[in-house]
């Protein structure tokens, strides 16, 4: 089970990694030529597509880890490294991260975009990923894992919400407002990003813990 400090801070970093708000620019430039109800239909299945993916990563993932004989604290590690990349990228308000160039001109040719390139990789990314991982390995219990489950459904839902209203939502907030709600997402995402590392070099070496 996890502790209500544990709770808050999974929410936070998950909330962040999938930055559901600052994705909205680029759900609405993929579907500008889109009628409502076919964004609605998009939105949902990209939000369903999120929840199965992080969902089958939390309770599998540890079998996954385990046949290739990784630990927790080197998945800390290397996933630390890989979120404080992406939060310096969200810092910088870079989308790098998110897609390339070519992968977003693929997007605008595919009729279905809901699975790829919406839900996979820009929202259930390699950091979302392994943030759902080392949540799993963390709180291997029937319980922790239940937990874990709930916030991934309750996030996938929000950003099912937001991506249907992308359009509208977008051209409220505005390209700088986006920019803001991205740059404080990874200013935290930096900070969860040292924690990580530090806690899986510590465990990896524990000298280094004096």
């Amino acid at each position: 089970m996890l502790s209500e400090a544990a709770l808050a801070s999974f929410v936070a970093t998950l909330f962040s990694m999938m930055n559901p708000i600052g994705g909205l620019a680029i759900v609405a430039s993929l579907t500008a030529d889109r009628t409502p109800s076919e964004i609605r239909r998009i939105a949902w299945t990209c939000a369903l597509a999120i929840a199965i993916t992080l969902t089958v990563v939390a309770w599998a993932g540890s079998t996954v880890l385990a046949v290739f004989g990784v630990s927790v604290d080197a998945l800390r590690a290397g996933g630390g490294l890989i979120v404080l990349l992406i939060g310096l990228n969200m810092l910088m308000n870079k989308d790098d991260h998110r897609h390339s160039e070519k992968e977003h001109e693929d997007a605008q040719q595919r009729e279905s975009i809901a699975v790829v390139p919406l839900a996979i990789p820009m929202v259930a990314g390699p950091g979302t990923m392994i943030s759902v991982l080392v949540a799993g390995q963390q709180h291997p219990d029937l319980l922790g894992r239940g937990e874990i489950t709930g916030v991934i459904l309750a996030m996938s839902a929000l950003t099912g919400l937001l991506f249907s209203a992308a359009p509208q939502i977008s051209q409220h907030i505005g390209a700088s407002g986006m920019g803001v709600v991205t740059r404080v997402m990874g200013m935290l995402l930096v900070a969860i990003a040292f924690g990580m590392l530090t806690g899986g070099l510590n465990g990896l070496m524990p000298g280094l813990a004096g």
